[in-house]
């Protein structure tokens, strides 16, 4: 072929002899120049290819073949790689500027050709695809098209091409080519559905390191439609990616290859987070799409939503202003209910069960900040963000008059393991981004300062963890927090001291910042504010605790060596003058004898705290001593033989007619007594070396003085005080409150001494008769207090409940438990003359063992008690720990034998009040101390020797111990009426038993014994105590709910209560047969009723969660994609829903029972109606469930749901109209009772019947409110019924009748009765009337015609 010619025919533009020229010659020899031109580069292929096109019409055989000759061809070069990029996208131009010209058969063709090519994996080069939407375009626009022997449009053929191209393979390397193709061909959308389906299947075969590109064209893609189905495929994909990355991590820790898969995967992910980000800045509508996708998924289970990935994505998106909002309410949201879901999940093993396990937020999201080190910084500030979110909103709330309301559970709320997620993701983004650090201290430091009102100890223990962490770090934000300490004296006392603990790390790192904190705290101690100079005593003498002088003062050049508390050992003072901290400290005490001019809240810290400083800074005792004696003796009389021995009067001031307490004299005195018995301690274990002798004057001058109040307060009187029976204890006057002010003190002097004296005295008789003279003038003092108390409640007319209880008692909890532990354990022979004194006084012994139970209560509600060594976690638990093994040594010996002085007066058995002490024991370690329960129980033996059972298992250890609280309960129950015993304390070891049931593994043999024994007891024992009968029930609901899926138990108890109770239906006989013997008529209504009716409440709560996971589950299944495997299939939802409808069909059986039972009116009718409607809202839930399923087209009707709806037709909706009916008579003849009550003689009967009345008439009212809520849930429930059985075309409604009407009610029997009488009297009467005139006659046709106005009557009531 002359290729010259051609190309100066072409310049010519002379098209008729080009046609002729290309007519002779062949396709084939037409494309082999041309691909030569192109390959070898013998000339300009895109000249020559316009040349052919030029000369090859469409009209002819031979253009048309010359035409697709040229394409096919130049759709091959283009898919190699042998073309510039310049001669390619020329010759791109001209094959679409041709494209519209062929006809539909060869645009049909070219089309074939591409799908060819691409399952053939021929494509490697993306300039091929730019034709491919030119031709599906030009062939869409014909109207019609050959396919085979028939044709059909160009459309239809379009879509016939996609369908075959989307069902093909396609190779790795053109997917992301294809995606982009797809953006410019027009398509439905189906198709679109169809194609974008396809791109994400096609994800698992491409390299990561190719995904970013395909998703950024997926994103453009997504502009065309079915943007969530984008967000939720790309999403479904990397969330599978991390499972199995996490699983590789198991499985091959040292495998580096995964390692470095994660890594790349890590990146991968920021790279599409920050595309995604990118492409719903451009088009919001993907975002609001992906918040919707989100919110979808929360509806079910949180935990598959909240994956790594989406908190990721969603924490970038929320960087967009327009997002920030409706994204962070979403992820607290759903963070609170994955919490409340694992919560529910736990209660019972019916929701265990059904409820399968999924991945736990906590970790995902701690993860999330974990992955966001493989530059994520766009994800950085979301977490921080996300973090202070979580610990705002559910941080502890503030308690009555401010405080924090504290919770002693150990099982923390779902809202606490919120506010302690937010508070991880804090830490841990400290720890791994640098650049945030300096804006996560000054959020907390801000929260801090301006949170005066709410508690902010969970940020002030944040801002402890961060410092502990990384303390060098933070000496860069030394700035911030030294403006923190400018508004110290500000803050909350709690806050302040918190926050000085926190930064306490810091002050042995920085020089400078402790100089600011003193500053600071001086100022404070000239404050006008009450609680500003509290914070400045508390930060003295924190200082004081930390900053130790080693080596004696006077020494001050000797080399010292200091430590730090915190995690950071540093050498402070390394370049400072090495008596630093002794001037430090010196400076600083000489700043505390202000105080002693104070208030006495300001002198009480200072006195509780030197005694602290005094341990910890040992180098400091002699300037305290020197302190708090020339300070004591202001109130000491020095003249040895002057009773009494101390000045009550300078202790108290006045302001007009107000007397307030201005010395604690009574704490001053322990801080000294104290300070003395720990310095004896230590020198008599040589601790103190060659500094004993040293400055020892002011320490042997206070034991004189100590030893000399003793002895004159021995021999004092009451009346040497003026606070004998004759004197004025009454609050209403100055005089009775100063009396008061003199007698707290002067009881607080007598426990002060009484501890000095013991405790120094190594059990010698002297001085346990020195004790007990000391405690017997307390005794008579505290006794004058009660008497007075008693007196004056009684004038008022108010309860004397609370006037018996111990005074707060100055004792300290270590004195407490060795003298528990001598009354009642001691057996060294060389004690027991000393101990019998003790022991014979039972004054003495119930005193102990109340002030024991004062500091137990204490450490149970706040954790601590008051006095020395009352905050330390660690002692607190050693004492505790005796006291419970004394008390239950003590209970379990005299529980069985009469208490001779247990007098009404003196309240409870010694034996009860021990027992009381053990039961607040065992809380107190459930709550506080969870992970040290067994170490507990073993060291709770009462000879101490747990070498025996440490072979022992947990499960064992524990239900030993259940089993010795198991028998002592037994030996109440089975107690002959000659033994003095107390059901309340079986109620007591009954508490003990659950609490520490809650430690057994339901599955264990243990457990299985101990449900056994509980419900042996509730079906033999038959008991009349109420609240007995509660706490066995209680814990048989607890145990079953925990072991049993079924819940048969609550059917049997509401047939029992219906045989005790009787029916409604008078005439009908209800077997006196029961299940269990402990429901009896005297405890089957109202305390076993309520008592299921709460169990019911749960039932139906566990109910109302699983149908709702149903629900959401089921609603969203049509809306995953294929790469979604965590969705329910039918199999686990058919589980769901029998369960669900298994139970309620129980609960109709329970109801069955229940509203046939003739309840006494008032608590038990009120209770059962509540639930009651709560059973129905419950079925109306499932019904609109089912309806949902229809109207989605997602499921169908279930075979038990029907049995459901016929048993409620038939065994509860008309058995509850008869209940209604029941309690409005009741309510009539109550009303009745009330009205006729109310006609007394006397005005003394008037008043109390009056009094019933009012109380009848609300009763009445409440139950009157209950049934319209009961009738409107009946008829909600119907409503669906019928709604249901419109959609199911099955008759849901056979078994329910018309309900009767509210308004008014017709009794059918009567009016049938009324109507057979009036019959047979009116013919009887026209027999008479046909021998009596026709005036006669008149009247019983009067009658019948009366007779007949009321049957229209009728007839028109039941209209």
């Amino acid at each position: 072929m002359d290729h010259q010619k051609l190309l100066k025919l072409a310049e010519a533009g002379d098209s008729d002899k080009l046609t002729n020229f290309l007519k002779d010659i062949d396709s084939e020899q037409i494309t082999k120049t041309f691909e030569s031109y192109a390959v070898r580069g013998q000339g300009d292929p895109v000249a020559l290819l316009r040349a052919v096109l030029s000369g090859s019409p469409c009209t002819t055989t031979q253009g048309i073949s010359h035409r697709l000759g040229m394409y096919t061809k130049a759709i091959k070069l283009l898919s190699g790689s042998n073309l510039s990029n310049n001669t390619a996208s020329e010759m791109v131009g001209v094959l679409l500027m041709e494209a519209d010209s062929f006809t539909g058969k060869s645009l049909a063709e070219l089309a074939n050709l591409y799908v060819d090519s691409i399952k053939a994996g021929e494509i490697t080069n993306g300039k091929a695809f730019e034709l491919f939407p030119k031709i599906l375009s030009a062939l869409a626009a014909k109207e019609t098209v050959a396919y085979g022997n028939s044709e059909m449009t160009g459309g239809d053929y379009k879509s016939h091409v996609l369908n075959t191209l989307c069902s093909s393979k396609w190779g790795a390397d053109c997917v992301i080519h294809l995606a982009a193709m797809f953006r410019d061909i027009p398509l439905s959308p189906e198709e679109l559905k169809f194609v974008i389906d396809k791109i994400l299947r096609m994800f698992k075969t491409m390299e990561l390191q190719e995904l970013p590109p395909l998703v950024y064209q997926l994103l453009l893609l997504s502009t065309k439609g079915h943007k969530r189905l984008v967000l939720e495929g790309i999403s479904s994909f990397f969330n599978e990616q991390d499972n199995i990355c996490r699983e590789q991590n198991k499985d091959q820790r040292d495998d580096d290859l995964s390692t470095v898969s994660s890594e790349q995967l890590r990146h991968m992910e920021g790279t599409i987070i920050l595309h995604i980000t990118f492409a719903i800045k451009q088009d919001q509508e993907l975002g609001r799409e992906f918040i919707k996708y989100l919110k979808a998924g929360q509806q079910g289970s949180s935990a598959k939503i909240l994956t790594p990935f989406n908190v990721a994505l969603a924490l970038s998106i929320a960087r967009i202003h327009r997002f920030e909002e409706s994204i962070f309410d979403f992820l607290r949201a759903s963070i609170i209910k994955s919490f409340k879901d694992a919560e529910k999940k736990k209660s019972s093993k019916w929701t265990e069960e059904l409820v399968p396990e999924s991945f736990i937020v906590k970790n995902q999201i701690l993860e999330t900040v974990q992955n966001s080190l493989y530059g994520w910084d766009h994800v950085t500030q979301g977490l921080v963000q996300l973090g202070f979110t979580l610990m705002d909103s559910f941080g502890p709330k503030a308690g009555p008059f401010g405080k924090s309301a504290e919770s002693t559970s150990h099982i923390k709320t779902p809202s606490q393991q919120a506010c302690d997620l937010g508070s991880k993701v804090l830490i841990e983004t400290f720890k791994v981004h640098e650049l945030v650090r300096s804006e996560i201290l000054e959020q907390i430091l801000n929260r801090v300062v301006t949170k005066t009102t709410a508690p902010v100890s969970h940020y002030i223990d944040l801002l402890s963890n961060t410092i502990s962490s990384a303390p060098q770090i933070l000496l860069d934000s030394l700035p911030k927090v030294r403006e923190a300490f400018d508004y110290l004296a500000y803050l909350p006392t709690s806050s302040a001291e918190g926050l000085m603990k926190a930064i306490q790390p810091l002050m042995k790192i920085s020089m400078t910042l402790k100089d600011s904190l003193i500053l600071v705290l001086r100022k404070a101690m000239f404050s006008r504010q009450g609680d500003a100079r509290k914070i400045a005593v508390t930060g003295f003498l924190k200082i004081l605790k930390h900053f130790k002088i080693l080596g004696g003062l006077p020494s001050s050049q000797s080399s010292q060596a200091y430590s730090s508390s915190s995690q950071v050992q540093v050498d402070v003072h390394t370049q400072h003058n090495p008596s630093s901290n002794e001037a430090l400290c010196l400076e600083i005490l000489g700043n505390l004898r202000r105080c002693f001019s104070q208030q006495a809240d300001v002198r009480l810290l200072l006195y509780e705290g030197l005694y602290k400083v005094l341990k910890k800074n040992s180098q400091l005792k002699n300037t305290i001593l020197e302190m708090v004696c020339s300070h004591f003796k202001k109130y000491y009389e020095s003249t040895t033989d002057v009773n009494p021995p101390i000045l009550l009067e300078p202790c108290i001031t006045a302001q007009g007619e107000q007397v307030f307490l201005a010395e604690p004299l009574a704490h001053l005195i322990c801080c000294i007594t104290q300070s003395l018995l720990w310095l004896d301690n230590t020198s008599n274990q040589g601790d103190e070396g060659d500094d004993e002798d040293e400055g020892s004057g002011a320490k042997e001058e206070l034991e004189e003085m100590m030893e000399s109040l003793m002895r004159r307060m021995i021999k004092s009187e009451m009346e040497d005080f003026e606070l004998d029976k004759s004197a004025d204890f009454s609050l209403s006057s100055s005089v009775g409150i100063k009396n008061n002010i003199f007698a707290i003190v002067v009881m607080g002097v007598y426990e002060a001494l009484i501890e000095y004296q013991f405790t120094g005295s190594d059990f010698s008789p002297s001085s346990c008769e020195d004790v007990l003279n000391l405690f017997h003038n307390y005794h008579k003092l505290s006794e004058i207090l009660k008497e007075k108390a008693n007196s004056a409640a009684g004038k008022k007319g108010r309860s004397t409940a609370g006037v018996n209880k111990t005074a707060r008692s100055l004792l300290s909890i270590k004195f407490v438990s060795t003298m528990l532990r001598a009354l009642f354990c001691d057996s060294v022979p060389g004690h027991q003359e000393s101990l019998k004194s003790f022991r014979e006084d039972q004054d003495f012994v119930r005193y102990i063992v109340n002030v024991s139970l004062q500091k137990i209560q204490q450490i149970n509600d706040k954790g601590q008690c008051d006095g020395p060594e009352g905050c330390d976690k660690d002692r607190i638990y050693r004492y505790c720990t005796t006291m419970a093994r004394v008390m239950l040594q003590k209970y379990s010996t005299d529980a069985f034998t009469p208490d001779e002085h247990a007098t009404k007066e003196k309240g409870k058995a010694l034996s009860s009040l021990c027992l009381d002490g053990v039961n607040n024991v065992i809380n107190i370690m459930c709550s506080r101390y969870p992970n040290r329960v067994v170490d507990f129980l073993q060291r709770l033996n009462t000879d101490e020797d747990t070498s025996g059972v440490e072979d022992m298992d947990d499960q064992d250890i524990i239900h030993q111990h259940i089993k010795q609280f198991q028998r002592l309960t037994m030996n109440i129950l089975n107690a002959t009426d000659d033994q003095d015993v107390s059901n309340k304390d079986a109620v007591q070891l009954c508490h003990i038993i659950s609490v520490l049931a809650k430690y057994l593994t339901s599955t264990g043999q243990q457990f299985v014994q101990l449900h056994s024994w509980v419900t042996k007891i509730c079906k033999e024992q038959n008991l009349d105590d109420t609240s007995l009968t509660k706490v066995f029930l209680s814990l048989l609901f607890m145990l079953t709910s925990q072991s049993n899926t079924s819940i048969v138990i609550a059917k049997e108890i509401a047939q029992d209560i219906h045989s005790q109770v009787g029916d409604v239906d008078q005439d009908v006989e209800v077997e006196d047969r029961t299940h269990y013997a402990i429901i009896n008529p005297r405890t089957a209504a109202p305390t076993v009723l309520l008592l299921l009716m709460s169990q019911v409440d749960k039932y139906l709560d566990e109910t109302d969660w699983v149908l709702s996971l149903l629900k959401a589950d089921a609603l969203n299944s049509n809306i995953v994609t294929s790469m979604d495997h965590d969705s329910p299939g039918p199999t686990q939802r058919e589980t769901l829903d029998k369960a669900v409808c298994t139970r309620l069909g129980t609960l109709v059986t329970v109801f069955h029972e229940l509203v046939q039972s003739a309840l006494p009116a008032g608590l038990s009718v009120d209770s059962l109606l509540k639930t009651l409607t709560r059973m129905y809202s419950t079925l109306a839930l499932l019904t609109k469930y089912y309806i949902a399923l229809y109207t989605q087209r997602v499921g169908h009707l279930s075979a038990r749901f029907e049995k459901l709806a016929k048993l409620t037709g038939t065994h509860l909706t008309q058995q509850c109209y008869a209940l209604i009916n029941y309690i409005q008579t009741s309510q009539n003849e109550q009303l009745t009772q009330a009205a006729q009550a109310g006609k007394a003689n006397t005005l003394k009967e008037k008043k109390k019947n009056e009094s019933a009345s009012t109380s009848g008439k609300a009763k009445v009212l409440k139950e009157a409110k209950s049934i319209p809520n009961l009738i409107f849930s009946i008829e909600q429930y119907e409503k669906f019924l019928i709604q249901l059985t419109k959609k199911s075309k099955i008759n849901l409604m056979e078994h329910f009748k018309v309900s009767t009407s509210r308004d008014f009610r017709i009794n059918t029997a009567a009016v049938r009765a009324a109507l057979e009488q009036q019959e047979t009297s009116s013919s009887d009467e026209n027999e008479e009337n046909e021998d009596q005139g026709t005036n006669e006659e008149d009247e019983p046709a009067a009658k019948k015609s009366k007779l007949e106005n009321k049957g229209n009557k009728t007839k028109k009531g039941s209209k």
